[in-house]
C-alpha cells in the first residue's frame, strides 16, 4: 500500500503544471495582441466612430471622431444629434474643456446653454489618462507600470467562449473587469461601474456625465468586442456592442491611422 500511495504521489509531481498565474496570462496577451514595445511605441492615433442607437423606437447614427496623442491630447468630436454638431470634450497637457452648442426648446425639452466650460481638477486628474494612444484598447498592457493593480477573478464562460476574467484596479480604487479569451487572448468583454463609464466613453465633465447626474455611481455598463482588425501589427477592435440598463449601443470604429500626424486643429478649444 505504502508502495502504491509513493508512486502515485510521485507521478503527481512528475506532471506539469497548467496553473496560469495572472502575470502568465498579462505576457501572453501582450504577445498576442502586437507586443509590448509596438503599443509603446504608438503615440498618435486617430479614427472615426459611428455610434447606432435607437431612442424612443427612432434608429439614430451618430458620427463621433476620435483623435489622441499620449501625454499631449485627446479630443472626442460629436455631431449628428438634437442639434448637438461640434460638441466636443478637449483634454491637454494643460487641462480638460468640454463644449456643447445652445439647443433651442423644442417640445417638451427645455432647450440647453450652450458654451465652454472648464473641468475643475478632480475631474481633469482623472480625464487625462485619456491622453494615451492606446488607453481604451491596451489597458492591460504593461499595466502594473501604469500603477493599477491586476487581479485574476477565475475563468467564465461567455457565449464567445471561455475567458479569463481579471479585475484591474486604478489608483483611486475604482476599477474595469476584462473577459480575456482563453485560446485567442482577446478581450471579449468588459464591465464597468459608476464614473469608468464616462471615463470609457470619453465625455468626462461634458453634457452626458451631467444628464446622468447622481446616478452614475450606480449604473453599470458591458462593452462586448465583436470583432477586430490587425493595423501596423496591433490587434484593435472594429466593432462593440454597449449594455447600459435597457439600452444597447452598437459602436463601428472606421479609417483607423496610427503614428501619423494629427492636425494642429484637433489641440484648439476655440
Amino acid at each position: 500500500m505504502l508502495k502504491k500511495i509513493f508512486v502515485f504521489l510521485f507521478t503527481l509531481a512528475s506532471l506539469p503544471s497548467f496553473t496560469q498565474t495572472i502575470d502568465d496570462i498579462l505576457t501572453t496577451y501582450e504577445e498576442k495582441n502586437g507586443g509590448k514595445e509596438r503599443f509603446a511605441a504608438t503615440t498618435t492615433l486617430q479614427y472615426n466612430s459611428t455610434i447606432k442607437m435607437n431612442m424612443m423606437g427612432m434608429p439614430m447614427d451618430l458620427p463621433v471622431a476620435t483623435f489622441i496623442e499620449t501625454g499631449k491630447l485627446f479630443r472626442k468630436e460629436m455631431s449628428g444629434m438634437f442639434g448637438m454638431k461640434g460638441s466636443y470634450t478637449l483634454i491637454t497637457d494643460t487641462g480638460g474643456f468640454t463644449f456643447v452648442p445652445t439647443v433651442p426648446a423644442f417640445g417638451e425639452f427645455p432647450g440647453m446653454e450652450g458654451g465652454i466650460k472648464k473641468m475643475d481638477e478632480e475631474t481633469y486628474s482623472t480625464a487625462k489618462q485619456k491622453m494615451s494612444a492606446m488607453a481604451d484598447f491596451a489597458a492591460l498592457i504593461d499595466c502594473r507600470n501604469k500603477g493599477f493593480i491586476p487581479e485574476l477573478l477565475g475563468t467564465e464562460k461567455l457565449d464567445s467562449g471561455t475567458c479569463y476574467k481579471i479585475k484591474l484596479t486604478n489608483r483611486d480604487g475604482s476599477f474595469t473587469t476584462y473577459f480575456v479569451d482563453q485560446n485567442t487572448y482577446l478581450i471579449k468583454q468588459v464591465e464597468l461601474v459608476g464614473k469608468q463609464i464616462i471615463d470609457m466613453l470619453g465625455v468626462s465633465g461634458g453634457p452626458m456625465k451631467d444628464m446622468m447626474g447622481g446616478r452614475i455611481d450606480k449604473q453599470k455598463m458591458k462593452v462586448l468586442f465583436t470583432e477586430y482588425a490587425t493595423i501596423d501589427g496591433i490587434k484593435f477592435p472594429t466593432k462593440q456592442k454597449l449594455q447600459l440598463g435597457a439600452v444597447d449601443i452598437e459602436i463601428e470604429n472606421s479609417d483607423i491611422q496610427m503614428n501619423t500626424v494629427i492636425d494642429k486643429k484637433w489641440y484648439s478649444n476655440k
